[in-house]
C-alpha cells in the first residue's frame, strides 16, 4: 500500500522533515536525550547505595548506549516503536516539565544565594572561645602527647575556627599526685566546704589523666563505686583493695569526687637500661639474644664485656613513676641488701626528678663538649623517652630539639638493653570528672579526643602498640616519629621488635620497699619571712619568698612516710619556737596529713617585719634531739643586721654545737647574698663542715630538681 507521499507505508523509517532537522538527525537526538535522562535517573539511584556519581554516570551511560545501539541494530521496528511512544509522552509532559524545571532552578538560585550570604557572614564573624581540655601526664610523655594534641586541635578546626585546645601539663609524681586527688586537687584540707574557695589549687583540675601505668592509676584514692587502693603505711592505701565512699586518707574524698573512667591503653613503652656509645660497642654482640632472661643476667653480660658500672642512674622514685616501676627489678638484680642497691641506683651526681631532666642534662653536656660521656653509667629510662633523646626531639619542658646526627650528640647516643623482668608502662587514658565541671560539652570533647587517638595512635609518636610490637613507619611520613626509625639506627639485634608486657608492681608496695632501703631523715625547715624576702629573687624571677617556699614544697613532696618533717618561720616578729606563730608546724612523721599541713602553711605565709639575725634564729630553733637536719631558707641578710657575727659564730661552733652535736645545717639562699657573703660564710664555717652541712644557692634549675639533689645528699 502506498502512502500519501508515495511511500510504501514502512513506519520503521523516519520521514524526512522539510521545515526543520532531517528525520534521521531528529531520531538520533531523541535517542541521546532518552539515554541521558535514563543515565541520570539510574546513576542517582546507584549513588545512594555505593560509589561516586560521575563514575556511576559514565558506566551507566555506556551500558544504556550499548543496549540502545543493539536494540536498533537487531530490532529496528521495536526500537522505533518505543521511541515514538516515549516521544509522545515527553511532548505531553514537556510544558509541565519545563515550567517545573524553571521553578526549581529559580529556587535553587535563591537558596544558593542565601547560603552564600550566611557563609560569608560566618567567615566574617570572630571565632568563639575554643573549649580547653586539660591533660595531666608524666613528664616523659609530654613531647609525644603535645604533638598529638596539636594535631587533634588542627584536625577539629571548623571554617578556620578551633573547636578545642589541649593543654598538657606534667604531673609531679605518684606521691604528690595521691595527695592531689585525695584533697580534691587542693593544697590543704578545709574543715568546712564553705572555705574551699580560699584554698590554693595544685593547678587546673585535669579532664584527662594519662598515668604511666595502670599501677599508678590503681594507687590514687577512688570515690564510691570505683576500684582503687585500700589502707597502707603512712596514711596511703595498700595496693589491691577498694576504698569505701569517701574513705581516702584524711577522709576528704567525698562520693564521686572525682569520678575516674579508664578507657584502655594508648601505647606501651618498656623500661630499659641504656649505655652510651663507647660502652655499648664493648657489650654489643650480634649473636646474643636482644632480650636478657632477667636484669641480673643483663648486668652480668655488661660486666663480662669489661664495662664496670659504678652506678645505674635512675630518677627519684617519689617524683617519677617510671623510676618507681623499675626499682624492684634493680633491687632484685643486684647482690646485697636493698640499702646498698638503693645507693647504687641513685648516684649523688646524677639525681634528677624525672627521666627527661636526667637526659636533658646529658644533652646539655654534649652541647658544651666539655666532658666525655660517662661510660661507667647505665641509665634506667622508658624506651619512648630514650627514643625522643636519641632522635633529637624536645624533652618535655626541659630542653629543645637538636640535630641527632651532629657529632657531639652522636657520641652521647644511648643504646637500649632489655630484660624480661623490666616492666612495661601501658599509659592508660583516664577521663576525670569533677563536680561542677562535668558538662555535656566537656564530656563530648573528651570522647572526641579519645576517638581521635584511636584513629591516630601514639605509635606514631615513639610508642609500641598495646601488644608490645614496634609498628612500621608509614612510607613518606616524615611528620611523625616511629620507633622503627630508632630501630634502624641501633639495629634489630639491640632493639627487639616485640617485648613482653610485664606490669609494674604495686606503687605502695614499692614505696614501702624504698622507704625501708633508705636511711630515715629528720628535717626541720626554717624559712625567713622578713620583709626583705619580698624582694626579687636572683634566679627565675618572682619574689624570694615565693622561690623559697616553692623549693621547700618540692622537698616535702619527696619525703617518705617514715621520715620526719616540721616547719618554723623567723623574723623579728615571728619566733621559730613560738607555738602561736603562724606558719610553724611541729615536727612529726611525714604522713600525708603532716605533709599537707606543712605545704598549706608554706603556701599561706607572707613576708613582713624586720630581719632577725641568722645566728639568733638558729639559736631559737626547736631542734629536738638526735641526728637532725636544719634547712634554713633565707636571702642571706646583710652584716648590719647581724652585729658581732664573729663572737656569735664562735658561740655557735662551741656551746651551741655541744648541745646539738649531730645537727647538720644547710643554708639555702634565694639571693642576693652568696655563700661567700657575710654573715652566711661565718655561720656555715661554724656549723657546716663538721657534719657535712653547707650552703646551697638556688639556681635557674627547677626547684623539684634542686630539692631532689639536696635530699640525696642528706640521705
Amino acid at each position: 500500500m502506498t502512502g500519501p507521499h508515495g511511500g510504501d507505508g514502512d513506519r520503521s523509517r523516519a520521514p524526512e522533515r522539510r521545515d526543520g532537522l532531517p528525520g534521521w538527525l531528529l531520531r538520533l537526538l531523541q535517542v541521546m536525550l532518552l539515554d541521558l535522562c535514563s543515565t541520570v535517573i539510574v546513576s542517582i539511584g546507584v549513588t545512594l547505595i555505593h560509589g561516586v556519581f560521575w563514575l556511576n554516570a559514565v558506566v551507566t551511560l555506556l551500558v544504556i548506549g550499548a543496549v540502545t545501539a543493539g536494540l536498533f541494530a537487531f530490532y529496528p521496528d521495536a526500537g522505533h516503536a518505543v521511541l515514538e511512544r516515549v516521544s509522545k509522552t515527553l511532548k505531553w509532559g514537556g510544558a509541565a516539565l519545563a515550567w517545573g524545571s524553571a521553578g526549581a532552578a529559580v529556587m535553587g538560585l535563591i537558596l544558593l544565594a542565601g547560603a552564600g550570604v550566611y557563609r560569608l557572614r560566618e567567615q566574617a564573624s570572630a571565632c568563639g572561645q575554643p573549649l580547653d581540655l586539660r591533660v595531666l601526664a608524666a613528664p616523659e610523655t609530654l613531647t609525644p602527647l603535645r604533638a598529638a594534641a596539636a594535631e587533634f586541635a588542627d584536625d577539629n578546626e571548623d571554617r578556620g575556627c578551633r573547636k578545642y585546645t589541649v593543654t598538657v601539663v606534667p604531673e609531679a609524681g605518684p606521691v604528690p599526685l595521691y595527695d592531689g586527688f585525695r584533697l580534691l586537687w587542693r593544697r590543704s584540707e578545709s574543715a568546712d566546704a564553705g572555705h574551699a574557695d580560699d584554698q590554693q589549687l595544685f593547678g587546673p583540675q585535669p579532664d584527662i589523666w594519662i598515668p604511666s601505668s595502670t599501677a599508678e592509676y590503681d594507687f590514687v584514692p577512688k570515690g564510691s563505686g570505683q576500684t582503687g587502693a585500700g589502707g597502707g603505711a603512712g596514711g596511703r592505701p595498700a595496693d589491691g583493695t577498694a576504698n569505701a565512699a569517701g574513705t581516702g586518707a584524711g577522709g576528704s574524698a567525698a562520693k564521686g569526687d572525682p569520678v575516674f573512667r579508664p578507657r584502655g591503653s594508648l601505647g606501651a613503652s618498656p623500661l630499659v637500661l641504656a649505655l652510651f656509645t663507647k660502652a655499648h660497642e664493648s657489650v654489643a654482640d650480634p649473636i646474643a639474644a636482644p632480650i636478657a632472661t632477667n636484669t641480673a643476667a643483663l648486668l652480668k653480660r655488661i660486666a663480662d664485656a669489661g664495662v664496670r658500672l659504678r652506678a645505674i642512674a635512675r630518677p627519684v622514685p617519689e617524683t617519677s613513676s617510671a623510676a618507681l616501676a623499675v626499682t624492684p627489678a634493680l633491687y632484685d638484680a643486684m647482690p646485697g641488701d636493698d640499702r646498698k642497691d638503693e645507693r647504687f641506683a641513685e648516684p649523688a651526681d646524677l639525681v634528677a626528678p624525672d627521666a627527661v631532666s636526667l637526659l636533658c642534662r646529658f644533652r646539655q653536656q654534649a652541647a658544651a663538649q666539655e666532658t666525655e660521656p660517662p661510660d661507667d653509667i647505665a641509665v634506667a629510662v622508658p624506651e619512648q623517652v630514650l627514643h625522643d633523646y636519641d632522635m633529637g626531639r624536645p624533652l618535655g619542658d626541659r630542653c629543645g630539639a637538636v640535630d641527632p646526627d651532629a657529632a657531639p650528640y652522636a657520641k652521647w647516643r644511648l643504646h637500649p638493653y632489655y630484660a624480661t623482668d623490666l616492666p612495661t608502662l601501658d599509659h592508660p587514658f583516664v577521663q576525670v570528672r569533677w563536680r561542677g565541671q562535668d558538662t555535656r560539652e566537656r564530656d563530648a570533647a573528651v570522647g572526641e579526643f579519645h576517638r581521635w587517638l584511636e584513629r591516630n595512635p601514639l605509635t606514631s609518636q615513639g610508642f609500641r602498640d598495646d601488644r608490645g610490637v614496634v609498628p612500621p613507619a608509614h612510607e613518606g611520613d616524615t611528620g611523625h616519629h616511629y620507633l622503627s626509625r630508632l630501630q634502624g639506627v641501633v639495629g634489630n639485634r639491640v632493639m627487639p621488635s616485640v617485648v613482653g608486657l610485664k606490669p609494674p608492681e604495686g606503687v605502695q608496695r614499692t614505696l614501702d620497699r624504698i622507704g625501708a632501703a633508705r636511711p630515715r631523715i629528720s628535717v626541720s625547715m626554717m624559712l625567713d619571712v622578713s620583709g626583705s624576702m619580698g624582694g626579687a629573687a636572683q634566679a627565675r624571677g618572682g619574689s624570694r619568698l615565693v622561690r623559697g617556699t616553692s623549693f621547700l614544697r618540692s622537698l616535702v613532696s619527696q619525703l617518705q612516710s617514715n621520715d620526719r618533717v616540721g616547719l618554723q618561720v623567723t623574723s623579728a616578729s615571728a619566733s621559730p619556737s613560738g607555738t602561736d606563730t603562724f606558719g610553724n608546724v611541729p615536727q612529726d612523721a611525714a604522713s600525708p596529713d603532716q605533709k599537707a599541713a606543712v605545704t598549706s602553711r608554706l603556701q599561706a605565709v607572707a613576708s613582713g617585719g624586720a630581719d632577725q639575725a641568722l645566728s639568733d634564729a638558729i639559736a631559737a630553733a626547736d631542734l629536738g634531739s638526735g641526728k637532725h637536719n636544719l634547712i634554713f631558707v633565707t636571702d642571706g641578710q646583710v652584716p648590719s643586721t647581724n652585729p658581732q657575727i664573729g663572737s656569735r659564730a664562735e658561740w655557735l661552733s662551741g656551746e651551741f654545737r655541744k648541745r646539738h652535736p649531730d645537727l647538720r645545717l644547710t643554708m639555702v639562699l634565694t639571693g642576693p647574698a652568696t655563700c661567700g657573703s657575710s654573715p652566711v660564710r661565718q655561720i656555715v664555717d661554724a656549723l657546716g663542715p663538721r657534719n657535712g652541712g653547707g650552703c646551697v644557692p638556688l639556681t635557674e634549675a627547677p626547684e623539684v630538681e634542686q630539692a631532689a639533689e639536696l635530699l640525696s645528699e642528706l640521705r
